[in-house]
């Protein structure tokens, strides 16, 4: 009896506790958890261009990603199937969001890589990852036609800033959304893989990691905690406020921990492509 008694105070002295108490993690998308309530916000500026001051605002970004999330599940030549893998190639721009997003609402699994990535780097990447589809840019369509060339389950990519071009399986990124595509959204099931970041960790080549909704979420959640973010204190409650964003989307911290923090607060995100 004392022997146990030991052993379970052992384990009590190895656990360790917030001074904040605990956090309750809902059961939801990440794409639900961040732009819950948006409808208040819908006029206010969600997301903008710090070099091109492209702008727009949470009622847009969220139409934005509902209609990215259809087209990708119905488009004819590249239509997506749940858990199939969209890959953006992206700076820090604020179409990054809605492609981002309209990925996980679409039900897909979604990676990106460092735009600054050699072409054989990013082909690497995407090839392991599963990718069938690329969101990327004018400048960065090489890479995306290179890597159509070595994998057979390509379908197609999705071009901000260009236009569609039906015989190379190229389709605008404008086009794209302002095209009336009918597609039935799946629920998302919030232990389903949302993102695979890659990571070389401490050796060798980057490995995907697998990041559920629940994980974001969850990660998400520790930050709405008013002891940690003043914008969950009281006196902020109608205070909105303007937050340069450095770190690249690409990097769990600059996602997670910047973007979808400050969007999951309403405030307004400012980019810089780099």
């Amino acid at each position: 009896m004392v022997q146990e008694q030991r052993r379970y105070a052992s384990q009590e002295r190895n656990v360790v506790k917030s001074p904040f108490g605990k956090v309750d993690i809902p059961r939801q998308s990440v794409t639900e958890y961040i732009f819950e309530g948006y409808e208040k916000y819908a006029d206010k500026p969600a997301i903008t261009c710090g070099a091109s001051k492209r702008s727009y605002t949470y009622g847009m970004t969220y139409e934005m990603i509902k209609r990215m999330a259809c087209g990708l599940l119905s488009q004819k030549g590249c239509a997506m199937r749940k858990t199939d893998v969209l890959g953006l190639l992206l700076p820090n721009i604020p179409e990054f969001v809605p492609a981002l997003h309209g990925g996980l609402m679409a039900g897909l699994a979604v990676t990106f890589a460092n735009p600054l990535y050699t072409p054989e780097e990013v082909c690497r990447q995407f090839e392991n990852a599963g990718v069938t589809v690329i969101v990327t840019l004018p400048l960065l369509l090489p890479v995306a036609e290179l890597f159509k060339t070595k994998v057979k389950q390509y379908k197609g990519t999705i071009c901000i800033g260009g236009k569609h071009d039906f015989e190379k399986n190229i389709y605008g990124f404008e086009q794209f959304l302002l095209e009336n595509h009918s597609s039935e959204l799946p629920e998302i099931d919030c232990d389903s893989t949302a993102i695979l970041p890659y990571s070389s960790g401490t050796t060798g080549l980057p490995k995907g990691v697998e990041l559920t909704h629940y994980n974001l979420v969850a990660n998400l959640a520790q930050g709405t905690h008013p002891q940690i973010s003043k914008y969950y204190q009281p006196e902020y409650a109608n205070r909105k406020e303007t937050i340069l964003t450095i770190p690249p989307y690409f990097h769990i911290y600059g996602l997670n921990g910047i973007l979808h923090s400050v969007l999951k607060s309403k405030n307004h995100v400012v980019s810089i492509p780099r």
